[in-house]
């Protein structure tokens, strides 16, 4: 129960962060403050070092990985067609 509540929650927060990144309007701070609050619940909910340290290490891990995915989609989309 514990690892599908870190892994919940750090999908949701990775998710968030990456909006952030790459949207480039003054609506992408809202989704800073989502994956703030998300994170802060997060906090208040599971008080253990070690269940901490798996959110932000899991939330990092995802957060690399959806960026990369968003990366590759970009790149695919401005190939000129074969």
């Amino acid at each position: 129960m514990r690892a599908l509540a870190v892994i919940g929650y750090s999908l949701l927060c990775a998710a968030l962060l990456s909006l952030f990144s790459q949207i480039e309007d003054l609506f992408r701070y809202f989704f800073s403050l989502g994956a703030l609050y998300a994170g802060i619940h997060f906090f208040k909910r599971y008080e253990a070092l070690g269940m901490r340290i798996a959110f932000i290490s899991v939330t990092i891990v995802l957060y690399f990985i959806f960026a990369f995915i968003y990366a590759v989609y970009v790149a695919m989309q401005q190939m000129p067609p074969l």
